[in-house]
């Protein structure tokens, strides 16, 4: 009997050997899977991507996602240009501009529509009373559609764009320098808006959606190398963060808890965002048509950023992964 025992005993130690060899290869696989780093910064427009990394990381069966905080915009070129990051989420006025001064890169999708607020000093009750006073307003970039936005509220309200001098400036910057008057305005994406009226520092003059209803906001901008190498696993990708954009619109308390460290505002703050008014920042519908690039080309144009719009708009984009993923007009 005792050599049965032995014979039991050592096929119970084979089979949790088996077992232990099959978790330490599971352990292997997964950190052997590829990552693939993607450009951030602390933005609502960015929030699919914290939805991907945080909720759906399983659905990218080749890879995983990491993404990649960048502190300002210079970063992101930066990196984008050494190739550390195969693709960034990114101002659409900037991805166009550097697209046309030759980085081989795409815009592959939108990241969000409208999302951005117009935060004035109390010192003026109207947009209108901006005329002649040689105010100061900041945008993130120059080449942002926030100063995109900003041409187009003034030019509504009958103010002459040479009326107000505009700066770039880090929006982590903008609230306190607003307080201390060191700016007269400011036009970001949110949440800085809602944190400003939340602290009550200025006041609203208006959201995106009264300027220009569902602009281009952020894009991703992917690099040629990884369009052309990896194309499944971009795919993934695309179709995850078009899953994200569902998420949001479907249940803004939840994706406001899960986005709080990529959009840099508590989730309280974040949700009035994503819920008031309901248009404030969308997630869906997000083809960067070759209208959205034409557009965005000719207000460029009309500012003086650019000196004529480009002949082959094709050269901007490639709609064919965000395409074979948006069969309805609402994700």
């Amino acid at each position: 009997m005792l050599w049965i025992r032995w014979i039991i005993s050592l096929i119970i130690a084979g089979l949790l050997a088996a077992c232990s060899f099959g978790d330490e290869n599971h352990g292997v696989t997964k950190q052997l899977k590829p990552e693939v780093n993607i450009g951030r910064l602390i933005c609502g427009g960015h929030l699919s991507l914290a939805i991907v990394e945080n909720m759906y990381q399983d659905d990218l069966k080749t890879f995983r996602l990491k993404s990649i905080q960048n502190h300002d915009w210079k970063q992101v070129v930066r990196d984008m240009k050494s190739g550390k990051m195969a693709g960034t989420f990114i101002l659409s006025p900037l991805a166009m501009k550097l697209i046309r001064e030759g980085l081989p890169a795409k815009i592959v999708m939108m990241a969000d529509r409208n999302g951005n607020g117009f935060v004035l000093s109390k010192k003026y009750h109207s947009i209108s009373e901006l005329k002649g006073k040689n105010a100061v307003i900041a945008v993130p970039h120059i080449y942002s559609q926030h100063h995109v936005l900003l041409y187009l509220t003034l030019k509504q309200h009958a103010v002459p764009y040479t009326d107000v001098k505009v700066i770039d400036m880090p929006p982590r910057d903008m609230i306190r320098s607003l307080q201390r008057g060191e700016i007269d305005g400011f036009i970001v994406g949110e949440p800085e808006g809602n944190r400003s009226m939340s602290l009550d520092v200025g006041w609203l003059a208006s959201i995106s959606p009264k300027i220009w209803k569902n602009h281009m906001d952020h894009v991703l901008l992917v690099s040629n190398a990884f369009i052309e190498k990896h194309p499944k696993q971009l795919q993934a990708f695309i179709s995850a963060l078009k899953k994200s954009g569902t998420f949001i619109e479907q249940h803004p308390h939840q994706a406001a808890i899960i986005g709080e460290d990529y959009t840099g505002a508590s989730a309280e703050v974040f949700e009035k965002v994503l819920t008031t008014p309901p248009d404030w920042i969308d997630f869906h519908n997000m083809i960067p048509s070759d209208q959205y690039i034409l557009s965005m080309a000719k207000y460029m144009v009309e500012m003086g950023l650019w000196k004529d719009i480009p002949k082959d708009l094709k050269q901007y984009t490639d709609q064919r992964f965000i395409l074979k993923v948006s069969t309805q007009a609402r994700w």
